[in-house]
């Protein structure tokens, strides 16, 4: 038994000298990134940039699934289908000729967080979001993937531009 307990010391004392050097490390794309995710926006009144940020995300087919106005924090969802019918049709074929068994995405869960914080330059909030989403084939396998598409952010920006100038005109 005092082997045991020997024994489990050493394993112990051995795995807190491992180092985690990169755990930390952003990687090289992070400052491009998080330019691409982050806007600052002119307005003294966060709950008005929570607010219209919601009504963007609904609008683009999120449903809320948190949100914290005292964080200034917002989660969502949507559901999508992930291939096409004729991109799946034409991997069936494929597979059929080559004698192999298809694998083709079937659906994706698409999962977003939105964040503001004060802006430290000046007046105003910067708002920075992020989309990512888990995509499931035919065979029950999935994978997990960063949206890095420049269109996805702008076009959420945009949106949230116009929004934003609407309320603040009460047009």
């Amino acid at each position: 038994m005092k082997k045991f307990f020997a024994i489990c010391l050493c394993a112990i004392s051995l795995a807190g000298c491992v180092t985690f050097d990169d755990y930390y490390r952003l990687d090289d794309d992070y400052l491009a990134r998080r330019q691409i995710e982050t806007m600052r926006f002119e307005i003294d009144n966060e709950e008005t940039i929570l607010a219209a940020s919601a009504g963007v995300l609904q609008d683009l087919g999120f449903t809320l699934d948190e949100t914290e106005t005292k964080l200034g924090l917002i989660t969502a969802y949507k559901n999508r289908e992930a291939s096409t019918t004729g991109a799946r049709a034409a991997i069936i074929l494929l597979s059929a000729l080559n004698d192999t068994q298809p694998v083709y995405d079937t659906e994706q869960k698409i999962y977003t967080t939105l964040v503001s914080t004060k802006s430290k330059e000046s007046r105003g909030y910067n708002v920075r979001i992020s989309f990512a989403r888990t995509i499931w084939n035919n065979m029950h396998e999935s994978r997990s993937e960063r949206i890095t598409d420049t269109k996805t952010y702008r076009e959420f920006f945009d949106k949230l531009s116009q929004s934003l100038f609407l309320t603040a005109h009460e047009i």
